[in-house]
């Protein structure tokens, strides 16, 4: 169940695709929207700081105090912007305040402000919510797929990334990108509150392995139809395309309004590196992604 679901606020145009794909998934778990801004502290926007004048040759201390003060105007519109959209959001959805469950079958919201250097913050927030919903990252650039990975990695919890768009609804045509991998196993269980709610699951089943991945694909819809799932496979043996494509192309067809998959990677040193699929995701999904690592 999606009870408590976290919704970073960036105060940058996909905020309102985000609140309103979170709210899809709040309304039918009856649930609540925990939505977050993070300010930069003080030492965050002289890091910032410090980052711009290196990179554009400033050298004075007059200089540097004046972009410290362009860094904290912007700051402060971006907030004022991000909790704007927030109230016009709740004011239109008719949606309830509350900063404590109230017992009442409906979803509810809350606002809330903190400082702090935004990815330490927003992943120790969402390994106590049962979901975040991350806005379409092709509308907010590389520092915010940098952001949504973190979260993605060390969150410990599923991350739904928004589209560019807000569906209608989600949850009711739903494709799963299968492989027989932990990563792929630990998305359906986290999905499997929408699963059981979904009108048909699609599993897009592409091989590495024909016969194991064809095998595990029949064994995962036996599964599913166990849970009462009306799932069917689309299985591919040699794709003609990049896999992405071809599973996007899939979700497509069956009209998804929901794409379920593992996130793929390794580490490297102290940094964690997406496989090719999940890096394209990352980039900016069509349709709302639901990924777990």
């Amino acid at each position: 169940m999606f009870k408590s679901i976290l919704v970073p606020t960036m105060g940058f145009s996909s905020d309102p695709v985000a609140l309103e794909t979170a709210m899809l998934v709040a309304r039918d778990f009856k649930g609540h929207l925990e939505c977050v801004h993070v300010r930069p502290d003080t030492q965050q926007i002289l890091i910032q700081a410090a980052g711009y004048d290196m990179g554009m040759g400033m050298g004075t201390q007059m200089v540097m105090g004046d972009l410290i003060d362009v860094l904290q105007r912007e700051d402060a519109k971006r907030t004022e912007r991000a909790q704007k959209t927030f109230e016009a959001f709740c004011k239109r959805e008719a949606l309830p305040l509350a900063t404590a469950p109230t017992g009442e079958p409906a979803a509810t919201a809350a606002w809330r402000e903190v400082s702090g250097r935004e990815s330490d913050i927003l992943v120790a927030e969402a390994r106590v919510h049962d979901l975040t919903v991350f806005g379409n990252v092709t509308a907010l650039g590389g520092l915010a797929r940098t952001v949504a990975g973190t979260i993605l990695i060390n969150g410990g919890r599923p991350l739904l990334l928004a589209g560019p768009r807000a569906p209608k609804q989600i949850g009711k045509s739903v494709v799963v990108a299968w492989k027989p991998a932990p990563e792929a196993a630990r998305a359906v269980s986290a999905a499997m509150p929408i699963l059981a709610g979904a009108a048909k699951v699609t599993i897009v089943a592409i091989a590495e392995n024909e016969e194991e991945t064809a095998n595990s694909a029949e064994a995962l819809a036996t599964s599913l139809r166990w849970h009462g799932v009306n799932a069917e496979i689309s299985y591919m043996a040699h794709p003609a395309g990049p896999v992405q494509d071809t599973i996007l192309q899939c979700a497509k067809e069956a009209k998804a309004d929901l794409l379920v998959m593992g996130a793929y990677g390794h580490s490297r040193l102290s940094e964690f590196v997406f496989g090719g699929v999940t890096r394209h995701v990352l980039g900016g999904p069509p349709i709302p992604v639901l990924l777990v690592h």
